[in-house]
């Protein structure tokens, strides 16, 4: 599927949050733009980066958005959201570790879902047995909390229609954004379509502190327990 290439307009922007990924960045880019036409936006947002992230990926066409220094994660996520300008918007991670390559149906499905999740259901041996531990947990209580069903809450490949982004106010600034963006979801009662891929080793150093996000991922799931929304899917 790598070399398919999407034929009708796809409304969708694709943000990319850097931090310090002068080794996947442009493996990144280049899946991209092989495996998509000229119709989405891609935007690469440079979280702080003090290498060559931003130097490798003004070679390519896209748009580039700088942080002055580090903010996090959730931060670079927001700052994409705010510069979207398509209907759907599709995070990928910069790290090379999720397959490029499925943006052209994750972007068919959202002209008819809410949401889309790639879960990781193979090459689950490439993330780190202490982190997959703690998945294993977190996930549980976003199950049991939120009715979050999918089998992968905290993937790095996931999309959604824009206007719900924005519905939720998002507030976190690091890695606690996925569970943050899960649960806000479920309360929404919004429709996902989940696509299992295949994970596979980063490229380049982790910038994830395991037990400093495990924390961030806990408060933030319990944190969020009586959210609610003032909108629901039915309001378009």
């Amino acid at each position: 599927m790598e070399n398919a290439r999407i034929v009708s307009q796809a409304n969708a922007t694709i943000v990319i949050p850097a931090y310090n990924e002068e080794e996947g960045i442009a493996i990144v880019l280049e899946r991209i733009f092989q495996a998509m036409d000229g119709s989405y936006e891609v935007i690469v947002v440079d979280d702080g980066s003090d290498d060559a992230t931003a130097e490798i990926t003004s070679g390519f066409p896209c748009q580039l958005i700088k942080h002055e220094t580090n903010h996090g994660k959730g931060e670079a996520l927001k700052t994409g959201i705010r510069h979207a300008t398509r209907e759907s918007v599709i995070f990928i991670d910069a790290d090379a570790s999720y397959p490029a390559e499925v943006i052209p149906q994750m972007a068919e499905a959202l002209k008819h879902y809410d949401m889309v999740y790639c879960s990781r259901a193979t090459g689950r041996e490439n993330i780190p047995r202490f982190n997959r531990l703690g998945s294993m947990i977190f996930q549980g209580l976003m199950r049991y909390v939120y009715g979050f069903k999918l089998r992968d809450y905290c993937t790095g490949l996931y999309g959604a229609k824009r206007c719900y982004l924005e519905r939720m106010n998002l507030s976190s600034r690091g890695f606690a954004i996925e569970p943050e963006i899960a649960a806000k979801a479920s309360r929404m009662k919004l429709q996902v379509q989940e696509i299992p891929i295949e994970y596979r080793p980063r490229v380049g150093q982790t910038k994830l502190n395991s037990l400093k996000a495990g924390f961030e991922h806990l408060r933030t799931i319990l944190s969020l327990i009586f959210w609610h929304s003032d909108h629901n899917e039915n309001d378009e």
